[in-house]
């Protein structure tokens, strides 16, 4: 069925012009089929890039989208078997020295998920964990949010990210949890090494026992009348002032973030 998740399917659908062009031109793409409606104005165009992968073109009645929703599918969708599923070994294996994880704490919204997995993959994350249960899971509206990030970045579907946490935790890397009230500053912390940033849900944040697993938290320190950010939008923050960090370590290793 679309829709359905990943950890269940193997693959799934995708929806709009540009989520299954993103999938086509990438190199890991993992197209199998696109469907196009019979009155979609970019049959050629699909049509063309589909060709250069081998990737059949499947012309459709405007009813075959009604699965989907109420949703713009623009006439288009795809049939995507997903490459990028690793084990939490095969993930820490691939990993360049020093990377930078995500492991996500029941993020169950779609659209924050496909921001997340955007944002990492525009920051050069190594990989993004979650659970099987109790999270979003890769849906076509996930894969739409992404704008084909779901499909590039390295993830892990695991039963539990605890277990994750302590496989990483064995490797040196540093759990770093996301908590507005207990962590310390983002501007006083240290991402120089191998980092893996937790994120929880919005409403309810870290689950206790997660956040007792962490080796630090941190928070980022807000300056208006709200009190906290987008999830996504915190971790785009968060990757992006590690990387902020490595930058200054390379070019200036003696000296300090």
């Amino acid at each position: 069925m679309p829709g359905s998740k990943i950890a269940r399917s193997g693959g799934n659908w995708i929806y709009g012009l540009n989520p299954v062009m993103e999938a086509l031109l990438s190199d890991n793409g993992g197209v199998s089929v696109v469907c196009v409606g019979k009155t979609c104005k970019n049959i050629e165009k699909l049509s063309s890039c589909a060709a250069t992968k081998s990737v059949p073109v499947n012309i459709v009645g405007k009813d075959y989208f009604d699965r989907f929703g109420n949703v713009s599918h623009q006439g288009v969708c795809a049939l995507i078997e997903r490459r990028n599923l690793l084990s939490i070994d095969e993930l820490i294996r691939r990993a360049p020295p020093e990377p930078v994880f995500i492991i996500l704490d029941e993020i169950e919204d779609p659209g924050n998920f496909g921001a997340i997995l955007r944002t990492a993959e525009c920051a050069g994350v190594d990989g993004v964990i979650f659970q099987l249960r109790r999270n979003a899971g890769i849906t076509a509206v996930v894969e739409k949010a992404s704008c084909g990030a779901a499909g590039l970045v390295p993830l892990c579907v695991i039963s539990n990210i605890k277990n994750a946490i302590r496989a990483l935790k064995e490797r040196d890397v540093l759990i770093c949890g996301a908590d507005s009230e207990t962590g310390v500053s983002l501007w006083e912390a240290d991402f120089t090494s191998s980092t893996a940033f937790v994120l929880g849900s919005e409403g309810r944040g870290l689950r206790r026992t997660v956040r007792e697993l962490c080796d630090t938290t941190v928070k980022i320190p807000l300056y208006g009348k709200i009190k906290s950010l987008n999830v996504s939008v915190a971790t785009g923050v968060l990757l992006f002032e590690r990387r902020r960090q490595g930058e200054i370590k390379k070019n200036n290793p003696q000296g300090t973030p």
